[in-house]
């Protein structure tokens, strides 16, 4: 084991003895680096999550048996310069789902609630009104053009139900990349949960829009 205690005992003469201010800033500089270094170190001892190579057909059969699930976090809508943040909460059950989206965005708090044929909106202190399909209650509400219906499958790295443009994977069979219906998915940070690989970080770009979404937990 290596012993410190030759250089903290001259780190504190320095300390107790300045001989001058240039000195002084010296050692600030060298005890600044040092700690510059642990905390580095310290990044690169937390454990990495281990993934091992499915491939994409296994993990669709996996992800599609999951009718109940639930995933919350926080969005960033970007479009003209301008950026909208909210946090989410989004409950699936069997292809019925809630979302509910809280500001600060002047929302307060509003509810989407999704059926076969049947959208509804209610928003805090207002009665609930539907909507033909959540893109067009979105877009007419706040002007966001938000593919909810496409989200609801791209949120668990499940292309929707339409012709696929283009996939991309990483070395464990996980999709990085799509493009469908004119967006681009980009996904990154994937954790585990039931055996199960998801993203934390989800991004979706069209010609107008710029989409972020960060999850903060997932329930299957």
């Amino acid at each position: 084991m290596i012993s410190f205690s030759y250089y903290d005992c001259n780190i504190t003469k320095i300390f107790q003895y300045p001989k001058s201010k240039t000195l002084m800033k010296q050692v600030k500089i060298i005890l600044l680096l040092v700690g510059m270094i642990l905390l580095i170190g310290c990044a690169h001892l937390q454990p990495q999550p281990t993934f091992k190579y499915i491939s994409w057909q296994t993990r669709q059969a996996k992800l599609q048996q999951n009718k109940n699930w639930a995933i919350y976090g926080s969005l960033s809508v970007t479009h003209n310069k301008k950026r909208d943040t909210a946090r989410f909460e989004w409950e699936n059950n069997q292809g019925n789902y809630i979302i509910n989206v809280m500001g600060p965005m002047n929302l307060n708090r509003i509810k989407i609630i999704g059926r076969t044929n049947k959208i509804e909106f209610c928003q805090s202190g207002n009665k609930c009104t539907q909507a033909k399909s959540p893109e067009q209650l979105f877009f007419d509400k706040f002007g966001w053009q938000l593919p909810i219906s496409n989200i609801q499958y791209w949120i668990r790295t499940l292309p929707a139900p339409t012709k696929i443009k283009k996939t991309n994977f990483d070395q464990y069979g996980h999709l990085v990349e799509l493009e469908q219906n004119g967006w681009r998915v980009n996904y990154s940070e994937f954790q585990s949960i039931k055996n199960i690989d998801l993203p934390t970080i989800i991004e979706l770009k069209n010609s107008a829009f710029l989409i972020k979404l960060k999850i903060t937990k997932i329930l299957l």
